[in-house]
């Protein structure tokens, strides 16, 4: 690139820090980029090398560049530990660029509505598996009623018929005022990080995570940083305490039940040492449990963090593994004074619930025959799976890829059996097929992973699929 500092009556340093910024904005810098000797760009720019040191001191304190002993500097190959500049469109770009340097999610985008296109990459349900709920005792006056009378905080039929459901397989009670109905998951995780978190603050998640695609938390100048995952879906609580010392860590997110995306589920024992350790760091927790709903209703007993942790853990699910995208619809259980604080924060925003998905949700918890339903739903899925396994089956026998059934996922995270480490741009291969999947880097790792889901497979497109899994992997492993 040209190394050139902006005109303008800034000091020097802060020239050459919007200059490198911009780079990596605009591309010119890529993540991984090895930036040039500090003697050098000192004499190229004709200013002193303390000015360099301080514009590169200042963007390593902020996570976009990374120094290297003996090796020198380099711009973050990843998003972990970057603080934004404040939530701005620039700051959504900056924290997309190093989430996805080659612009890989834009392309699947792209592809997901062509005719020919096998989609793995998405765990959402199908509409076919969706459930059906009875609506037709609901009138357009119920409709006006309830949305005169609910709450900021939800609509308390939904949160009774929650609580019914939850608390038996939390083993706790867990009354309405504990309860903050959301529009999805993910609008609880913002929840959090406007009204629980400042600018600057820190958070620690899983290494992969789901989590690390979320630009919400560097949007809003949260830092991530990431615990490795153990084998067996533990974390390395080790690494926990030293980041909490290191960087005041005020939160730690966590997947625990079928994790996103290495599809793990963390023993018990692990769990209990997590708690054990949070509480001596007095360090909260985010529990993630997309799945949590399905598991209650079918008397599936995962020990959750929260049961064993009740006062700690903030508790968040969706119906999202029962009805898809169709009903945009999630919780959060908390003490009821952060419920009322993110309901009025949410409130203030003008981000509210409509009342339609919070009265479909309500009435299918409501339906006699729900389990019935969703252990059809749940065979259907096992049929999916089957269908991917099969799909799957002629490249295992030939030991090219390999992966771990999953007990409490809609995904599989494949490993690609190769000694040579892949980049970001390899992973091209999967949509130059029209194979839409997610690859590690989307996750905070490059370990030769991709993450397929098997919930919007058809029978139909079994052959093809392995076929074109096929000359992918043959591709990329030659």
């Amino acid at each position: 690139m040209q190394w050139q500092l902006p005109s303008g009556k800034q000091a020097a340093y802060l020239k050459l820090i919007s200059l490198i910024s911009q780079s990596i904005e605009n591309g010119d810098l890529l993540p991984g980029d090895h930036l040039p000797p500090e003697r050098e760009l000192s004499l190229q720019l004709g200013i002193n090398r303390s000015t360099i040191q301080h514009a590169f001191n200042e963007l390593v304190s902020r996570g976009i560049l990374v120094r290297k002993v003996g090796s020198g500097t380099w711009v973050n190959s990843g998003k972990w530990g970057v603080l934004s500049q404040g939530v701005n469109w620039q700051s959504y770009m900056t924290t997309g660029r190093l989430g996805d340097p080659e612009n890989f999610m834009i392309r699947l985008r792209n592809l997901e509505h062509e005719k020919d296109v096998i989609n793995l990459a998405h765990s959402s349900i199908d509409t076919d598996l969706s459930l059906p709920v009875d609506l037709t005792d609901m009138t357009a006056r119920d409709l006006v009623t309830q949305e005169a009378s609910t709450a900021i905080s939800g609509a308390l039929d939904l949160k009774h018929q929650l609580s019914k459901h939850l608390s038996p397989f939390l083993h706790q009670s867990i009354p309405a005022s504990q309860i903050l109905i959301t529009s999805g998951a993910q609008q609880a995780f913002y929840l959090i990080t406007q009204g629980l978190l400042s600018y600057g603050d820190a958070i620690a998640i899983e290494e992969p995570s789901y989590f690390y695609q979320l630009s919400l938390f560097q949007a809003a100048g949260i830092r991530v940083f990431g615990i490795p995952l153990k084998e067996n879906g533990g974390l390395d609580l080790d690494v926990l305490e030293q980041l909490y010392y290191k960087h005041h860590l005020r939160f730690l997110f966590v997947n625990p039940t079928g994790q996103n995306p290495t599809t793990e589920t963390m023993p018990l024992k692990d769990r209990q040492e997590l708690i054990e350790r949070c509480q001596q760091l007095n360090l909260p927790i985010v529990e993630d449990d997309p799945l949590g709903l399905t598991n209650a209703i079918m008397n599936d007993q995962v020990t959750t963090l929260k049961q064993l942790d009740p006062s700690n853990v903030l508790y968040i699910g969706s119906f999202s593994s029962l009805s898809g995208e169709s009903t945009r619809i999630g919780w959060l259980i908390a003490p009821p004074a952060i419920v009322n604080r993110l309901a009025e924060i949410r409130q203030q925003m003008e981000a509210g619930i409509s009342i339609f998905p919070q009265l479909v949700s309500s009435q299918l918890l409501k339906q006699n025959n729900l389990t019935e339903l969703v252990d059809r739903q749940m065979r259907l899925l096992k049929k999916s799976k089957q269908r991917l396994l099969t799909a799957l089956k002629p490249l295992v026998d030939r030991e090219l890829v390999d992966y771990r059934l999953p007990t409490h996922s809609n995904n599989i995270w494949l490993s690609l059996n190769s000694n040579q480490k892949f980049t970001s741009s390899d992973y091209n291969t999967f949509l130059d097929e029209k194979l839409l999947v997610r690859p590690d880097f989307l996750f905070g790792v490059h370990v030769n992973h991709v993450r397929i889901s098997f919930t919007q497979i058809k029978a139909a497109q079994v052959e093809e699929l392995q076929a074109r899994m096929e000359r992918v992997v043959l591709k990329m492993l030659k």
